[in-house]
């Protein structure tokens, strides 16, 4: 009998030692100098690894058995840990984290950026450790990611996050260690509101056929001023009957959850799984939250950036200030100025401030923060990053020269171009605040060729128990 498919190889096994840990989380290890990355590999253990791939260079694998565990490795709280995406490194000692954050950023910057005479500050580490996201999205879906226990669950419906490697599985998520007590119980009630309107026909959104109602909750906390934002983005495929389910939940909110201070309702069709909304309704509050970082206040709209961990954004401030060093005499400019937190709270020290954004909600927030502030030196321009400081000359003509430029790309890094014109623009000084080491190394390596020197390079810990660190970078232009 001939077979129709060919026989499977067996599984590739691997005694490895973690030698350390990788910029994103990962555990590395050698074995016969090929570089494995182990996911939930932690610097110190000896384990028995199944490979998942292997490439040209690399390989990747995960963990069948942990023969010698590391001597920095703890209990992780979370009962999602190593099925949920969300966390990395909880089952890691949070000293060891910030030491390794701190190694990952030297290891970049010498490998890629090829500064290898250059000093990395040790990173600052946060004093709050869990609870300290102000925003989380979570994705409804009708495909849920069932565990050994969830015999009598549906597999039709989960809200929660999406299991790494699989974009259209969703793991369900009852309570979430990075976010408040209050945002669990929102979350909570919203899953159960939402999940009993099936029966209506408003089912959670199919990414393969593009059909269903509820696609996105986020939730977004001013975790200094109190308040709590609910915004609910669905499909617009159900017209009057999605609007009114909407405002049935709306009043339960209410109902429940009185420190709720403003709820909405949005819609998005495009294909994209981003909770990044065409339209949007508010149900009742004003439509944004209040945010406190030092003495300043900050509204923020459902679609803005703001820095995802509060309550260690003044930290972070602190030391962008401290690298800018200002006088009152400089011209700044801010760019991805977002809502314009980082300008605003340099403004009283400087001459004057521009902001430079592309979302417009962002620009709006942006001026009226401003305005609820009192800053009266600091202006915003609308304008994509790789066009709007593409004419070095009227652009200066009109704001003034940079002293120093601020750049604070998204994760996703700066467009090649913004690069080379942000260089043409020639500020003394640029402070780069970057949430992505490894586009802060590939851009570092083409402003400080023959332009800039490094001077400080921080690494400040805004996201324990992930792979992620923020880093602050201050350049001085070559004499």
């Amino acid at each position: 009998m001939e077979k129709s498919k060919k026989e499977r190889r067996p599984p590739l096994i691997l005694d490895l030692e973690i030698e350390n840990l990788a910029y994103g989380g990962k555990g590395v290890a050698r074995n016969d100098d090929f570089v494995w990355f182990v996911d939930k590999g932690l610097p110190g253990q000896h384990v028995k690894a199944q490979a998942r791939r292997k490439k040209r260079r690399y390989g990747e694998a995960f963990i069948k058995e942990v023969i010698t565990p590391s001597p920095d490795q703890i209990e992780p709280p979370c009962q999602h840990f190593g099925t949920c995406g969300g966390c990395q490194l909880q089952h890691y000692d949070y000293q060891a984290q910030i030491n390794a954050k701190g190694q990952q950023v030297a290891d970049l910057l010498h490998r890629v950026a090829g500064l290898t005479g250059l000093e990395v500050e040790p990173a600052i580490g946060a004093e709050h450790l869990y609870a300290y996201r102000n925003k989380m999205e979570f994705s409804f879906s009708n495909k849920r990611w069932l565990l050994g226990d969830d015999d009598e669950a549906p597999d039709n419906w989960a809200l929660g996050l999406h299991v790494p490697r699989r974009f259209d599985k969703v793991l369900q998520i009852d309570h979430c260690l990075l976010q408040t007590d209050e945002a669990n119980a929102v979350l909570k009630t919203v899953n159960e509101y939402a999940q009993s309107t099936k029966s209506d026909k408003l089912w959670a959104y199919d990414l393969k056929t593009h059909r269903g109602f509820w696609r996105f909750l986020v939730l977004r906390s001013g975790q200094l001023s109190g308040d709590l934002m609910v915004n609910v983005v669905t499909s617009s495929q159900f017209g009057d009957q999605g609007n009114a389910a909407m405002d049935t939940l709306a009043e339960i909110i209410k109902q429940k959850h009185p420190e709720v201070t403003t709820m909405l309702h949005s819609t998005t069709d495009k294909l994209a799984q981003a909770a990044f909304a065409e339209q949007s309704r508010v149900l009742f509050g004003s439509g944004y939250i209040t945010e406190k970082i030092g003495k300043f206040t900050f509204d923020i709209s459902p679609n803005a950036f703001f820095q995802t961990n509060s309550l260690q954004t003044e930290t972070l401030f602190k030391v962008i200030a401290d690298a800018a060093e200002l006088t009152g005499e400089e011209t700044v400019y801010d760019l991805y100025c977002g809502t314009g937190a980082i300008g605003i709270y340099l403004a009283d020290k400087a001459k004057n401030v521009l902001g430079i954004e592309v979302i417009p909600e962002a620009i709006e927030d942006a001026k009226r923060n401003a305005e609820l502030n009192n800053i009266d030196n600091i202006r915003f321009r609308l304008g994509d990053m790789k066009d709007a400081i593409r004419n070095q000359d009227q652009l200066t003509k009109q704001f003034g020269a940079p002293h120093i430029a601020i750049l604070d790309p998204p994760r996703g890094g700066t467009h090649p171009k913004t690069i080379q014109h942000l260089m043409a623009l020639d500020a003394p000084t640029i402070i780069y605040v970057s949430c992505n080491p490894s586009i802060l190394a590939r851009d570092l390596a083409v402003l400080c060729e023959k332009k800039y020197t490094p001077e400080i390079i921080q690494p400040v810990d805004m996201f324990p128990h992930t792979g992620h660190v923020e880093v602050v970078a201050r350049l001085t232009r070559k004499k």
